[in-house]
């Protein structure tokens, strides 16, 4: 057993001595530096803040990054606008592009989505004891602008009930 077991050693280490050789005829390539944005990088730059839930990054990023060439509906030369719906469990966002893939409106609509700390804290301050009972975040993004963005929330408290609202709007 002590042979086998100092074969085996001995056999690994020689397959690392062999890994570890140089290849003489192997040179490095450099290869010049590029950017690539997505096509709607200014509707996230509009929509997208410190204020944006997770749920609703993950589908404004699909949004901006969607390439509507890809579909079999797609034709240059009859399409003026393009209307694609991106659903998540609890929500979803209606984009319209251009023929080139530019993002024209969006309408966001999510519901009971896990809200950002600095909404939370808007919300509970001074409101000890109460409870959330549903929420709602509405984003609408026209023509390269911001139009909407608001968040609605009920809470509760034995029989009593809050509604608030809160504007991100720029």
């Amino acid at each position: 057993m002590k042979q086998f077991v100092t074969l085996l050693i001995f056999l690994g280490l020689t397959c690392f001595v062999f890994a570890q050789e140089e290849h003489d005829g192997i040179t490095a390539v450099t290869l010049d530096a590029i950017t690539v944005s997505p096509v709607n990088v200014d509707y996230l730059q509009k929509v997208n803040d410190g204020n944006t839930p997770e749920v609703v990054q993950e589908l404004q990023y699909k949004a901006a990054n969607f390439d509507v060439t890809s579909l079999n509906e797609y034709d240059k030369k009859d399409i003026h606008t393009f209307d694609v719906v991106f659903k998540a469990s609890n929500g979803d966002i209606i984009a319209s592009y251009t023929a080139d893939g530019s993002i024209v409106t969006a309408f966001e609509n999510f519901e009971d989505i896990v809200l950002p700390m600095t909404v939370r804290k808007m919300v509970f301050d001074g409101n000890d004891g109460w409870k959330m009972e549903k929420n709602r975040y509405i984003c609408v993004f026209s023509e390269d602008n911001l139009t909407k963005k608001q968040y609605k929330v009920t809470l509760t408290d034995g029989n009593q009930k809050k509604k608030m609202t809160f504007d991100f709007d720029e």
